[in-house]
């Protein structure tokens, strides 16, 4: 299993077991191509994902995303690896989908060891998910009011298996989540206020997720971020090594 079939069917199975109210009620997760078709109203969710990793894309998977996304007034897209992208272009021209080149990601993957706790950023555990993410809107804003962006937060935060906040100078620096699933950490969500950066918050915060991921029993760790983001420079910097690249193909 890819890092991104094992959060497409971690947030599937949570999209599907959430309690239903009259603002989740449009949410919901499909399977396709070995991956899902997700959709959580105001989110980022609102994508293909962990699909075409195993098996090329054909006719019928995109009439169950047409279909999926066309009942809730959402036009489809997929987040493919690049080579599955490269290998069922015929398929995806043909069913009107483009590919978005400034919308890729990079995935990086590392073994999961005993981490050592680092002794000059404190980063604690926290259950307070608006206060975590106030924090993370501010980070991966940059101060700009983004709806969108705290509501994906929000129910990132409702599913993750920890939250975490790193301290510095006595003050809240940024946060980060993981989700354990299966092998599989994802670390998700990291982030550093911008007066805080280039000081090794965010080493802090992947850090201390290891070693939560350890001793859960995880064996590998996933992230995905931004080529080129100090994210990955930071991900490299602690053992992690690329294993594929994304890229989104949306129709239209």
């Amino acid at each position: 299993m890819t890092p991104d079939s094992a959060a497409a069917a971690f947030w599937a199975g949570y999209i599907r077991n959430r309690n239903v109210d009259e603002r989740t009620a449009a949410d919901g997760a499909l399977p396709v191509a070995g991956g899902y078709a997700l959709y959580v109203a105001g989110t980022a969710f609102d994508r293909v994902l962990g699909a075409g990793w195993d098996r090329p894309l054909v006719p019928e998977d995109f009439d169950v995303v047409d279909e999926f996304y066309g009942e809730r007034g959402v036009v489809p897209s997929f987040e493919l690896s690049t080579e599955a992208a490269e290998r069922d272009a015929a398929v995806l021209a043909e069913r009107g989908y483009r590919i978005d080149r400034d919308d890729s990601a990079a995935i990086y993957e590392a073994p999961v060891p005993p981490a050592e706790r680092d002794g000059a950023i404190a980063v604690r555990s926290t259950r307070d998910r608006r206060a975590w993410e106030a924090l993370l809107r501010v980070a991966l804003s940059d101060g700009v009011d983004d709806e969108r962006l705290g509501r994906t937060l929000l129910f990132e935060a409702a599913g993750a298996s920890a939250l975490t906040i790193a301290s510095l100078d006595g003050h809240d620096a940024g946060a980060g989540g993981v989700l354990i699933t299966g092998e599989f950490a994802l670390l998700i969500a990291g982030g550093v206020l911008p007066a805080e950066r280039g000081r090794g918050v965010h080493g802090a915060l992947v850090t201390a997720r290891l070693r939560i991921a350890h001793d859960r029993g995880a064996t590998r760790a996933a992230l995905k971020t931004i080529p080129g983001s100090p994210v990955e420079r930071t991900a490299v910097r602690a053992g992690f090594t690329r294993t594929a690249q994304t890229i989104r193909a949306v129709r239209g």
